[in-house]
């Protein structure tokens, strides 16, 4: 039997045995953190690196200014979630649930949203050169001014989205679905379009110089501005002028 003194001394020690010692950036060595089965907390510019979110319900959170640099968020339900100003360099948001969540000024590069869900999130200004977007859901999204240089967003779905101002500069968006997308001033140079669908989309300012899969890509009910950049071998009709320039609209 152990006495009060040496009952206390366990406790400590049990205690400190649980402490995480220090941010981890490996996802193989990272620590599931401990959460509610439905989660709505608050952790302002918390040290998150490296920790273990998959499968966990952490929707209606707050965590922005937070650093999730490497975490695990795979199949993570997300719903509604402050992520403004996150950093998340490298993070798995694989098959996460991130509908209405807000990303705005975060950093993502190489971040991982394979196959994840993010419906009418928000994600203007956010820096995610290098991320993995196939097949993700970013119908009716937000996506303005975002630095989309990289990716590979082969079979994502744009379709509805606001990627006014963005840059898909040597992007691979094979199959990537833009119908019915606001695309005014964005840019697509040396893409790879093979298959992608910019149906019923007014193509304003729009520069695809060096873009490859543009004569195997979809422009069904679509019209083109006079300052978009377009190989002459897609010939569209012209976009009947609004009033000015768009783009001068949007910055």
């Amino acid at each position: 039997m152990f006495g009060t003194g040496s009952k206390i001394g366990f406790a400590i020690a049990a205690a400190f045995m649980l402490m995480p010692t220090g941010p981890s950036f490996s996802q193989d060595k990272s620590t599931r953190v401990s959460l509610s089965p439905s989660y709505g907390g608050s952790c302002q510019r918390c040290d998150l690196r490296g920790r273990n979110f998959s499968g966990r319900d952490v929707s209606n959170a707050n965590y922005p200014g937070a650093d999730l640099s490497g975490a695990l968020m795979r199949g993570t339900r997300a719903i509604g979630v402050n992520f403004t100003s996150v950093i998340g360099l490298k993070t798995d948001f694989r098959q996460a649930v991130l509908d209405t969540s807000r990303f705005p000024d975060a950093h993502l590069e190489e971040a991982r949203f394979d196959g994840a869900s993010l419906r009418s999130a928000d994600l203007s200004r956010a820096v995610m050169t290098g991320a993995k977007l196939n097949k993700a859901q970013l119908n009716g999204a937000t996506v303005r001014r975002v630095d989309l240089r990289e990716v590979s967003a082969d079979r994502a779905d744009f379709s509805g989205a606001n990627v006014s101002l963005s840059l898909f500069d040597e992007a691979s968006l094979k199959g990537a679905m833009f119908n019915n997308a606001i695309v005014t001033g964005a840019s697509f140079r040396g893409a790879q379009l093979e298959g992608a669908d910019f149906s019923n989309v007014r193509l304003m300012e729009v520069n695809f110089e060096g873009a490859t899969g543009l004569d195997e890509a979809i422009f069904e009910g679509s019209c083109i501005g006079p300052l978009s950049v377009m190989p002459e071998s897609i010939a569209l009709p012209a976009c009947i002028a609004i009033g000015g320039s768009l783009l001068d609209g949007l910055k």
